[in-house]
C-alpha cells in the first residue's frame, strides 16, 4: 500500500500475484528436490555402511540437486528478504537515500543475475554433449540450474519492485507514517 493510503495499482497487484505464485511454485519444487536429495543421501550412507556396496548414482543425484536447490532457493527467498544481509547503513539512511541504495542494490542483483543467466546458458549449451558419469544424463541438465536460477532471481527482483511500487521493503510504509 502506498503512503498516501491509495489502493495498489493493477500492475502492482498483478506483480504481487505473480510473485506469490512463483514463490509457491518454487517452494513446492524445493520441497520435492530436498526430499529426493535426502533420500538419496540416506540411501548412499545405508548402502555404504550396511550393505557394503554404495551405488554410484546416489552421490551424483545429491550433488546435482544441491546445485538446483541453491539457485531455486535463492530466487524463492529473495522477495521475503531471506538472504543474509548487513543492513546497518540502509536502516540508518534517510528515506530518499534508502530508496536510492535499494535501487542500486537491485540493479546490481539484476546485473549479476543476468550475467549468471547468460553465461549459465552458454555453459549448459557447451557442455550439453557430455554425459554425467553415473546417471549418464546430459550435463546440460545440472548446468541449467545456472541460467534458470539467474533468470528466476531477476524475475523475482522485477516482480517485487513492481509489487511494492519501487519500494523493496514493505516496512518502509510503516516508517513513513
Amino acid at each position: 500500500m502506498r503512503n498516501d493510503g491509495a489502493p495498489p495499482r493493477p500492475l502492482a497487484r498483478l506483480a504481487a500475484r505473480l510473485a506469490d505464485g512463483l514463490e509457491r511454485l518454487l517452494d513446492a519444487a524445493l520441497i520435492v528436490l530436498l526430499l529426493i536429495m535426502t533420500v538419496s543421501v540416506v540411501w548412499q550412507v545405508f548402502a555404504r555402511y550396511v550393505l557394503a556396496a554404495a551405488p554410484s548414482w546416489s552421490e551424483e543425484v545429491a550433488r546435482y540437486l544441491m546445485v538446483w536447490v541453491t539457485f531455486l532457493g535463492a530466487a524463492a527467498v529473495l522477495r521475503s528478504g531471506g538472504h543474509i544481509t548487513v543492513s546497518v547503513l540502509v536502516d540508518r539512511a534517510p528515506p530518499r537515500l534508502r530508496r536510492l541504495m535499494l535501487a542500486v542494490r537491485d540493479l546490481v542483483i539484476l546485473f549479476a543475475a543476468g550475467v549468471l543467466a547468460l553465461y549459465g546458458w552458454r555453459y549448459a549449451q557447451a557442455m550439453g554433449f557430455q554425459d554425467s558419469a553415473a546417471l549418464e544424463v546430459s550435463m546440460a541438465i545440472p548446468y541449467a540450474a545456472l541460467w534458470i536460477g539467474g533468470g528466476l532471481i531477476a524475475l523475482m527482483v522485477v516482480l517485487t519492485r513492481l509489487a511494492h511500487r519501487g519500494e523493496w521493503q514493505p516496512d518502509d510504509d510503516e516508517e513513513a507514517e
